[in-house]
């Protein structure tokens, strides 16, 4: 059954891609293999979060990538938590979905983030997702303050944009789209944008990541995804 957009419905995101997992509601684990539980509604009506982020200025991407790198740090080298920042750009002070990862020559090494808004603004969404990645990602063992210097963090934005079918999820952009697959029993798996460069394949992920067959009645959730890469869309390392 096909929904409108701006229709809010729950979204339970399920166990991992590759071994079953759960972490805590509200924030949930997604890079190649995927853990967690959230309520989701397919669609945020009305989310111009990606939309302005993809306009951003170079100097508000990388004020975005440095913040979530020091709260990384901080947390990941003595368990500090880094306050949010007084005075924020125009894009931090509203509110998303944000998802922070860290890649270890081109595997994840964590993942930890939020389909939906949990904080007040984008800035202390992304300090929580950052913390959450460094230290509370339950598939992998806290990162170490030896290893920080090795990893390249990323700052994903995300907005449901509601249902689609399975021909026109085949037809979605890897590189700016994710997808959540929601199977029988409300489990949803979720592929960020980036992940792969085939829309087959992106489909099949979060597929997998729900915990459903090929052969199970699916539905497919079109997601908005702005993602920036240290060393790629900051200023300076």
């Amino acid at each position: 059954m096909q929904r409108e957009v701006g229709e809010w419905t729950p979204i339970l995101v399920p166990a991992s891609c590759h071994t079953p997992g759960m972490l805590q509601l509200s924030r949930v684990a997604m890079c190649l293999t995927l853990a967690g539980a959230l309520c989701v509604p397919v669609c945020v009506r009305g989310d111009t979060t990606t939309d302005a982020w993809r306009v951003a200025s170079r100097a508000d991407r990388a004020f975005a990538l440095r913040l979530a790198r020091r709260a990384f740090d901080a947390y990941a080298a003595d368990r500090r938590l880094l306050p949010a920042p007084s005075r924020l750009p125009e894009p931090l002070r509203g509110r998303g979905g944000v998802f922070v990862s860290a890649m270890r020559r081109g595997a994840p090494r964590c993942c930890m983030g939020s389909l939906l808004p949990t904080e007040g603004d984008l800035a202390t969404e992304i300090i929580a997702a950052a913390v959450s990645a460094a230290g509370r990602d339950l598939r992998f063992r806290p990162v170490a303050p030896g290893e920080l210097r090795g990893l390249t963090l990323i700052v994903s934005f995300v907005a449901p944009r509601g249902s689609v079918t399975r021909q026109a999820a085949l037809r979605l952009d890897p590189t700016r789209q994710g997808l959540a697959v929601r199977g029988p029993g409300g489990k949803v798996g979720v592929t960020l944008s980036g992940e792969t460069g085939d829309a087959s394949t992106m489909l099949e992920w979060a597929r997998i990541r729900a915990g459903a067959r090929a052969s199970d009645p699916l539905e497919f959730i079109r997601l908005d995804v702005v993602r920036f890469v240290e060393g790629r869309d900051d200023l300076s390392r």
